[in-house]
């Protein structure tokens, strides 16, 4: 180690205890072999050996050639690929809670779902036990195919952890980061698939504004408010404004806005999406 330091040899080969208290600044090159059997806390403080000066800096996370690897090894290096930014801590270990899962808050057990429902709805689920809230969900009323098939994700625990990231989609970049993830690991999303994130982003919107039912079938679609107050604010007003072609006001038995058909049930949520997208963004 000292010779390393001082610059007398150029590579060193080292166990994993070189994980934590070393910093070499002059380091910009890392190796990890078998890394599909390190822990995901293990990986981030390796990578963190690497890249502490003004110096591009490589880590390279290698597994065995053709070595099938295990779910919850593919998941971790998904993590560590993922989340690369400086300060990504915080995530890594969120990330590591969810893969490993956590204990039971209000007992004694040492292992609790949070991996089968994800970090955040289990917080939201946490808080409603205990504070007796509930939040205001949307209602979905969608003719339309939209499902993870079979055929893309062959395992169970496969196509869960998908839905548990696309029930997770807040904002257009979590949309993006699903796309990618998902692509990248299971290649071309299919139509069914598409269908269920663009809805999955279609409640996120709708949510901001107060909408209660999300309708689609052939006839067009729908959204259908809480108040007539939701749609007197100035986002909402300038976002019909712009899609005013495709719109109607049906005050009947509650405010809903109906959007025409298109050429399927797919592009009108893409629309109601684009509507509810651009009122929200509006400034």
């Amino acid at each position: 180690m000292y010779e390393f330091i001082n610059g007398e040899i150029d590579v060193l080969v080292s166990t994993t205890i070189i994980e934590t208290g070393l910093d070499i600044s002059n380091v910009n090159t890392m190796i990890i072999h078998d890394a599909d059997r390190l822990g995901l806390s293990q990986l981030y403080q390796l990578r963190g050996r690497v890249g502490r000066s003004n110096r591009m800096a490589y880590a390279f996370l290698l597994y065995r050639r053709d070595k099938m690897l295990k779910e919850v090894a593919e998941k971790r290096l998904a993590a560590i690929r993922e989340f690369t930014d400086l300060g990504s801590g915080f995530k890594i270990a969120m990330r590591d809670l969810e893969i490993r899962g956590a204990g039971n808050v209000l007992g004694a057990e040492q292992h609790g779902h949070m991996d089968r429902v994800g970090y955040e709805l289990y917080a939201k689920i946490l808080k409603e036990e205990l504070t007796g809230e509930r939040q205001e969900s949307v209602d979905l009323d969608v003719k339309a195919t939209a499902y993870i098939p079979e055929r893309y994700i062959e395992s169970n625990a496969g196509r869960m952890d998908c839905y548990k990231q696309i029930a997770e989609i807040r904002t257009a970049a979590d949309y993006k980061r699903v796309c990618v993830s998902m692509e990248e690991q299971y290649g071309p999303l299919p139509a069914e698939t598409l269908n269920l994130l663009v809805i999955a982003m279609m409640k996120s919107y709708a949510a901001k504004f107060r909408v209660r039912k999300i309708s689609v079938d052939k006839k067009g679609g729908a959204l259908e408010f809480a108040a007539l107050e939701a749609l007197s604010s100035p986002k909402m007003s300038a976002a019909m404004e712009k899609f005013g072609a495709y719109l109607s006001l049906d005050m009947t038995t509650a405010p809903v806005l109906k959007f025409a058909p298109q050429a399927d049930g797919g592009k009108t949520m893409v629309l109601m999406t684009k509507f509810l997208k651009f009122a929200a963004n509006f400034a």
